[in-house]
């Protein structure tokens, strides 16, 4: 009796912890810019935050509604395959969302979507974090058509990260293996001729 009591205590906290880990949909969607409710909603059909199967259906409607370039099925397996979980229990839950609808947007999102979502990082990443604001400045410029538009920011790349300078062109071309439609996955022109990083400004002469 003692040890069957014990034992729906322990089944009892162990229910209990999980419920409060699991995850405020509701509050994680509402703390997201409302560019980015959609692809949020879109991940959230593809991977449930409680688990259990994918709602194909609901996923294709929402992203002909996003009006992004592939919606078919295989398209929407490889995101779900391919994309971060919403929800990691790593970090603040309205960051860890942001990062994964960052990515699948870049993965799969119009030009347009993805112009959005470049802004959208770059308003929501603090100045410390260098790495990954230089990462949006280097998928920004991919997707530039400008030659002279791609060189400022891949320099505003270097000047986020200094340590991609030496490694831009290897860096550039995981980004572009990671997007799946065009623009922006195929390697830019600007770095072909061996160029590896966008020339360095020449100081005040002395």
């Amino acid at each position: 009796m003692i040890g069957s009591l014990i034992a729906v205590g322990v089944v009892a906290a162990v229910v209990a912890r999980w419920a409060a880990r699991r995850p405020d949909v509701a509050a994680v969607r509402a703390a997201l810019p409302a560019e980015s409710r959609g692809p949020f909603d879109l991940l959230l059909a593809l991977r449930p935050a409680r688990g259990g199967a994918a709602d194909w259906g609901r996923a294709e409607r929402i992203c002909r509604e996003l009006a992004w370039p592939r919606c078919d099925r295989p398209a929407l397996e490889l995101l779900q395959q391919q994309s971060r979980p919403l929800f990691d229990g790593a970090g603040a839950p309205a960051s860890v969302a942001a990062l994964a609808v960052a990515d699948a947007t870049w993965a799969f999102g119009s030009e347009e979507a993805a112009r959005k979502m470049f802004r959208t990082e770059l308003d929501r990443l603090p100045e410390t974090d260098g790495p990954r604001r230089a990462r949006v400045f280097l998928r920004f410029g991919i997707i530039d058509t400008n030659p002279d538009g791609q060189a400022a920011l891949f320099n505003q790349a270097c000047v986020a990260d200094a340590q991609i300078c030496d490694h831009m062109k290897e860096a550039a071309l995981r980004e572009v293996r990671a997007r799946f439609v065009p623009p922006g996955n195929v390697l830019p022109l600007y770095f072909s001729n061996g160029r590896g990083h966008p020339p360095i400004p020449a100081g005040p002469p002395r």
